[in-house]
């Protein structure tokens, strides 16, 4: 017998009808509504059959259910995948493709150059689209910001938030804020426009070209920093963004010189696993990094994730994976 998929309590009704009124609000202010309004009936239609948790969860074509997974990653869906028909599956297909289409646009430049630094990085999407966040932005007066980041969830649901993160930040980087105000303020605009429990780990930093670095690590995986021969980890500065409005951070300084490095990465790859299920792991990675010390950025990304595919050895990845090395070279 089929699992019982579990309604969610009050708070997941509260935030669809906030969302509701949101977009009512947008809506009555937006000249053509037709897409807003056929949202709107969407999300109407969820707060009814939350209201009925016999019928929520459940398929309305074949009356089994959706399962939890689905649920936990669309509130509103209405029917399981075994469901759809051929021209619905061919739809969805295409739908996907356009949409890595549309994300591949928004990732930068590869083996970036700018104001004596080099930033390479490798982005690997564990399906169709990506929840992963990967982002460099060169301004007028010469710093250039880095960004890295993993939205909760997977699929398109996580990559329609991580957009939602790169339009935030783009938007704000050039006001003149300190990293520490940058983050905070995009955490209270992502907070204040996404629904729960929905959340993004991630570091952002700005590197002057002078070598001076500032860095905020909002609840993500450890950046390592190579000086010389050593590997050494800077921790988290504050919570993920888009969990409390009001949250504050702080970041941490760094006076970076010719050859160090800055190696930035999502658990998809600390996290990935073998054959016997054990973990890459940190451990491993500052010791790989320690033998490539010497290297270029783009060598230093490349044969990282080589090192992960081999210590997998053909076990599949089951999250997205980033890596972004950043080096100091001078003018």
């Amino acid at each position: 017998m089929s699992a019982v998929v579990q309604v969610p309590g009050s708070d997941l009704r509260s935030e669809l009808i906030n969302w509701r009124r949101r977009l009512e609000a947008s809506a009555n202010d937006a000249r053509d509504s037709f897409e807003l309004n056929g949202l709107l009936r969407e999300i109407k239609t969820a707060i009814e059959r939350l209201s009925q948790p016999e019928s929520y969860g459940v398929c309305q074509v074949c009356h089994d259910l959706i399962g939890q997974v689905t649920m936990n990653a669309d509130p509103l869906a209405k029917t399981c995948l075994n469901c759809l028909t051929p021209e619905q599956l061919s739809e969805l297909e295409d739908d996907l493709n356009r949409a890595w289409l549309i994300q591949g646009e928004l990732l930068p430049k590869q083996n970036f150059k700018f104001n004596g630094w080099e930033v390479s990085y490798h982005y690997q999407p564990a399906g169709p689209v990506s929840g992963d966040y990967c982002d460099l932005v060169s301004t007028d007066c010469g710093d250039l910001y880095f960004l890295i980041g993993d939205v909760s969830g997977k699929g398109v649901a996580a990559s329609l938030l991580m957009t939602r993160l790169h339009a935030i930040f783009r938007s704000l980087i050039g006001s003149g804020l300190s990293v520490s105000d940058l983050v905070e303020r995009a955490n209270h605009l992502f907070a204040d426009t996404t629904m729960r429990p929905y959340y993004a780990t991630l570091v952002c930093g700005k590197a002057s070209p002078d070598g001076k670095v500032e860095l905020c690590n909002a609840g993500h995986c450890a950046p390592l920093f190579i000086k010389r021969n050593e590997v050494s980890q800077i921790a988290a500065t504050g919570l993920p963004v888009g969990m409390f409005c009001q949250e504050r951070y702080e970041s941490a300084h760094l006076e970076m010189q010719k050859g160090d490095r800055l190696v930035l990465y999502t658990d998809g790859l600390s996290e990935a696993r073998d054959r016997t299920d054990e973990e890459y792991g940190h451990h491993r990675m500052k010791s790989f990094l320690n033998e490539c010390s010497q290297f270029p950025a783009s060598t230093v990304v490349n044969r990282l994730v080589e090192d992960a595919r081999t210590f997998a050895a053909g076990w599949p990845i089951f999250d997205d994976l980033t890596v972004m090395a950043i080096e100091m070279v001078g003018h």
